[in-house]
């Protein structure tokens, strides 16, 4: 039987984002103050540049909003970034099979140890539904990938894992079948 399973997950503004869209704010405010100071020299393009400056913010402040969509078909794991639902972006691809290790995510387990990459693709890190995998990938080397799962998603994965990852990951129970 073949598995397919798609999950969006919103991702959680940081307050750095947030600081970001607020200093984006600010400077166009600034922007448009300047080009309406200097409108006696540029009256011809002052309500242009003016809607330019409103537009070029809006733009960049709602390219701070992100959600990720793990697709996970047949035991291959992809996950995507999708930014301010215009442009979709891989993060990573890879067969369940290369996870070496998977379980819930405390930053604090993981912070002395060295990866090649950390690729943080959950709604908030910081959250008890986060989950971790750790895999060796060609192209970027031993990865931790940080996802926000949800039991559909998880019970897709599942069947595919090695055994011992599996067990590790849900306990006894993890080949138990409903």
């Amino acid at each position: 039987m073949d598995v397919f399973v798609e999950q969006i997950v919103k991702k959680k503004m940081e307050s750095k984002e947030k600081l970001t869209a607020v200093g984006i704010a600010v400077a166009a405010l600034a922007l448009c103050c300047v080009i309406f100071f200097l409108s006696g020299y540029l009256m011809a393009f002052t309500l242009v540049l003016v809607a330019a400056a409103i537009f070029g913010a809006y733009w960049l402040i709602t390219n701070l909003n992100m959600e990720f969509e793990y697709a996970i078909t047949n035991g291959d794991i992809t996950v995507d970034k999708i930014i301010a639902r215009r442009r979709r972006k891989r993060v990573v691809s890879i067969d369940a099979k290369e996870v070496e290790v998977m379980g819930k995510y405390r930053e604090s387990d993981h912070a002395a140890k060295s990866y090649d990459q950390r690729m943080i693709a959950a709604r908030d890190a910081h959250d008890d539904d986060a989950w971790f995998a750790t895999f060796h990938h060609r192209v970027h080397g031993n990865v931790l990938l940080v996802f926000s799962p949800d039991e559909r998603t998880l019970e897709a994965i599942k069947p595919f894992l090695k055994r011992q990852v599996a067990m590790d990951a849900f306990g006894r129970d993890a080949f138990n079948r409903h």
